[in-house]
């Protein structure tokens, strides 16, 4: 598939993969959810120990069914935003949250936030399925929804390639997924571009499970700060 492959068929694709596999998918996750939960720890150290939890605005983009991340940081007492492309995730989400939550489902390019509006946004394993350009533009959105200081988790893919596509994974009979990555260097070029501080720069593989076949795939996490 090339890189010009229109971004909307690749947003229905993925919908419907997801909303196919909502439960699967979030089972599948379990052994990741120790790496995600050590994650947002670290991403939560930064943030301002003296401010009143419920003043700190989190968005979480790509929260799937709501765990792991979402309900820690909901039990947390932070006031979170969450989305997903998923109604079947969205559905999930809402089952397992409290009302606190502020759920949104839509394909996150179409989200519209004031400027400064939060203090972190956390996007693990979910913008890796937009199409590089608008991985780039995404970040530039994320850097102006953020206050002075505010912080980006996400997680990329580790090596470059313009656009990988799978019409059946895990076991998904509708839509396909899709992925694709600027790999780390270009990565933290567009950040630093951008005016991100990098505080974590990291490469760590995950052991994916498929059709009874173990497989390691790399990932690139980011901690990154509004300077």
């Amino acid at each position: 598939m090339s890189e010009c492959t229109d971004s909307h068929q690749i947003k229905d694709d993925i919908k419907r993969a997801y909303d196919d596999i909502a439960r699967i998918y979030l089972d599948w996750t379990q052994p990741s959810h120790r790496r995600r939960l050590s994650y947002v720890e670290s991403m939560l150290q930064y943030l301002d120990p003296t401010k009143d939890k419920l003043q700190v605005n989190i968005l979480e983009l790509g929260c799937g069914a709501g765990a792991p991340c979402t309900q820690l940081l909901s039990s947390r007492g932070y006031n979170v935003t969450a989305n997903d492309i998923s109604d079947a995730q969205i559905s999930l989400a809402r089952n397992r949250l409290p009302s606190s939550v502020n759920l949104i489902q839509a394909d996150m390019m179409q989200l519209q936030f004031s400027p400064q509006d939060f203090d972190a946004v956390l996007a693990l394993y979910s913008v890796i399925h937009l199409p590089r350009n608008e991985q780039t533009t995404m970040l530039h959105r994320i850097f102006d929804w953020l206050k002075p200081g505010g912080l980006v988790l996400a997680n990329f893919a580790a090596t470059e390639f313009v656009s990988s596509t799978h019409p059946s994974w895990l076991g998904s009979s509708q839509g396909a997924m899709h992925w694709s990555g600027w790999g780390r260097n270009k990565t933290n070029r567009i950040l630093l571009d951008i005016g991100y501080e990098i505080e974590i720069d990291e490469i760590m593989e995950d052991f994916e499970e498929q059709n009874g076949v173990s497989q390691g795939v790399s990932f690139h996490w980011i901690l990154a700060k509004k300077c």
